[in-house]
């Protein structure tokens, strides 16, 4: 079975006030959306539809409509639970990161796949973006020697826009290090394993934002990547620099540079090795592809097992444990 979820059109436009700022009119234009969706959505269940079922019961929506596969996009603190009572009703699952808020939700979602038998993937898109799988080959093809040192950054303003502000709470959410820093520690243990050596600072949710730098030791080289959630309204940001023995891999401004050559991606090329014959230009379209060809075809999905999924959520708790002692 596949389900498109239905987006509800806008009716209501948002009002400004005369001097608000981006970020202002961003959370406005937002919170504008969640009360037409709550409007529409009240209209809907009680005039009854008839397009899309529209159920306000999960638990009941997964006995009605037994779907083959469940893609999990709510916020972080229901990804676990829900992709555990999937599975248990005996669907796929393939959920946003992260697959969990702790070690002990992650080592239950293990245990419950072994247990049902069915696919579960946690949706780590980077390890499926054109530039980082094109540095994952340069790693492991070493046309320019070993690592040297790699820098990974991503940034961005302070989330306002969530539903119920669940971005902000921690208990909800994991702040910075689980829902931004995530991306670019889980690609680092993908690309070179466990780090030897943990050591950084962490600046807990405060009128600044919410920000942390850590340097990651390995044989030889080091990784350092930084995040942050910025009060101030700066502008989403991921880059890395990737220096090796004999030359250099950069991401900057959302381009790809190869020795200082830039690097361009056709729709119709394969950067490298998904698990399928698939473009990986658009890494949302290729993650969920690839999930769906395991599924089909009774393969787990390797590239992003389960396993390793656990082990970023092990990491990034390390990673709060060692930065919060400095």
């Amino acid at each position: 079975a596949y389900f498109e979820v239905e987006l509800f059109p806008r009716k209501t436009n948002p009002v400004y006030p005369e001097h608000a700022s981006d970020e202002d009119k961003k959370y406005i234009t937002w919170q504008t959306a969640h009360n037409d969706i709550d409007m529409l959505r009240e209209k809907a269940i009680k005039n009854g539809r008839d397009t899309l079922p529209l159920y306000t019961d999960f638990n009941e929506m997964l006995d009605k409509e037994k779907p083959d596969v469940l893609d999990i996009c709510t916020p972080t603190y229901l990804h676990a639970p829900i992709a555990i009572t999937a599975m248990r009703k005996g669907i796929n699952v393939i959920s946003e990161k992260p697959m969990s808020l702790n070690a002990a939700e992650a080592d239950e979602i293990l245990a419950v796949e072994k247990e049902t038998g069915k696919f579960y993937m946690t949706a780590q898109v980077v390890r499926f973006m054109s530039p980082y799988m094109y540095l994952k080959k340069v790693i492991e093809t070493q046309p320019y020697g070993k690592p040297f040192h790699i820098r990974m950054s991503r940034i961005g303003g302070a989330p306002r826009c969530s539903f119920e502000n669940w971005y902000l709470d921690e208990k909800r959410s994991g702040h910075v290090l689980m829902d931004l820093m995530i991306h670019d520690i889980d690609y680092m243990h993908y690309a070179f394993g466990e780090p030897k050596n943990i050591q950084g600072t962490y600046t807990p949710m405060c009128t600044g934002g919410n920000c942390a730098m850590a340097v990651y030791s390995y044989d030889g080289f080091n990784v350092s990547i930084e995040t942050g959630w910025f009060n101030a309204p700066v502008p989403f940001n991921a880059s890395f620099l990737a220096v090796f023995e004999n030359g250099f891999v950069e991401l900057k401004d959302g381009k790809l540079y190869d020795n200082g050559k830039e690097v361009t991606f056709s729709s119709d090329e394969v950067i490298a090795d998904t698990g399928i014959n698939i473009s990986n230009v658009d890494g949302y379209e290729s993650e969920i592809a690839m999930f769906l060809d395991c599924v089909r075809n009774g393969k787990r999905p390797e590239k992003v097992s389960p396993e390793s999924s656990a082990y970023t959520i092990r990491l990034i708790e390390k990673t709060k444990e060692v930065l919060e002692k400095h």
